[in-house]
């Protein structure tokens, strides 16, 4: 999974954006002109020769003023203990690229100790501070994902996705996400890209996907049980697509058993990786197989 493409697409929505500094950088939020929105997507080099690609950079302007400034965002989904050494770097780029003032920013979505980077970081001797450069970490793993599940914030639901949870209440979680979303006034474009993202990082099993839409389908009244009912879509379009993959897989295995005696657990490893339509596939090529070396051709050619 591309977590920093996942998240750069979110943040690029503007009804995200503004969502989220409302909910996570409230003073932030004040002096920026969200009307005044540019996405600055020019790939640049950093000092050691790598390509910048997954941070977002912002050109905006503060509320009531002329004067324009950039905000970075840099998605973390390590550990990093250079994160602030990286984004000194990342401020000096920019500054010098555009000529604008930096408000950087680095999310976490890290679960687990060591997540964060200490700020602010400081150079220090004996005789005075030489650097000091600070800059808002919001880790995600420190929030408790059933406080945002219910709030009218389309950052907020989506990143929820991030949050601790407990995964035995996944299922009420969604529906709490998916009842929250339902009353969000957001337009249709973040009605799709955030159940979307949600889904990405938190999909539901068939069992949980059909206990959802059975709970949902007797909401009323009409109006709202329809608007949630399609909301409900990556869901339960995921969570029957990995039930019809994890049926195949177990049907595969069971004609291979049959067919050549026991599988070996590394080509047992590579069949459950197989994708749905290469699963298919064996079902149908097995039946072709007369020995173990037809299956480990067959899956050097189509595993990857």
């Amino acid at each position: 999974m591309n977590h920093d493409a996942l998240f750069k697409l979110l943040l690029k929505s503007r009804a995200v954006l503004r969502g989220f500094f409302e909910q996570f950088l409230p003073r932030a939020a004040r002096f920026i002109n969200f009307n005044r929105l540019e996405f600055v997507d020019k790939e640049r080099i950093t000092i050691d020769g790598r390509t910048r690609t997954g941070d977002l950079l912002v050109k905006t302007r503060f509320r009531g003023e002329d004067a324009g400034f950039l905000i970075h965002l840099e998605h973390q989904a390590q550990p990093d203990l250079d994160l602030g050494r990286r984004m000194l770097e990342y401020f000096i780029l920019d500054w010098r690229a555009f000529d604008l003032r930096v408000y950087p920013i680095a999310v976490s979505s890290y679960a687990g100790r060591g997540s964060c980077a200490a700020t602010p970081l400081a150079v220090d001797f004996p005789n005075k501070r030489v650097l000091e450069f600070d800059f808002d970490i919001i880790d995600l793993a420190r929030f408790d994902a059933r406080t945002f599940v219910t709030l009218r914030n389309p950052a907020a639901l989506a990143l929820a996705a991030r949050m601790r949870l407990d995964p035995e209440e996944r299922l009420r979680l969604t529906k709490d996400f998916i009842l929250s979303l339902a009353v969000t006034p957001i337009g249709r474009p973040e009605r799709e890209l955030v159940p979307g993202f949600f889904s990405a990082y938190q999909p539901l099993d068939r069992k949980e996907a059909l206990q959802l839409h059975r709970e949902l389908a007797i909401l009323k009244p009409d109006s709202v049980r329809e608007e949630v009912m399609r909301l409900t879509n990556p869901f339960i379009e995921l969570g029957i697509h990995q039930g019809l993959h994890e049926e195949g897989v177990k049907l595969v295995l069971r004609q291979l058993a049959r067919r050549l005696g026991a599988v070996p657990a590394s080509q047992k490893r590579k069949i459950q990786k197989l994708d749905l339509p290469k699963i298919e596939a064996l079902a149908e090529s097995l039946l072709d197989f007369k020995s173990r070396a037809a299956l480990a051709l067959w899956l050097k050619k189509n595993a990857s």
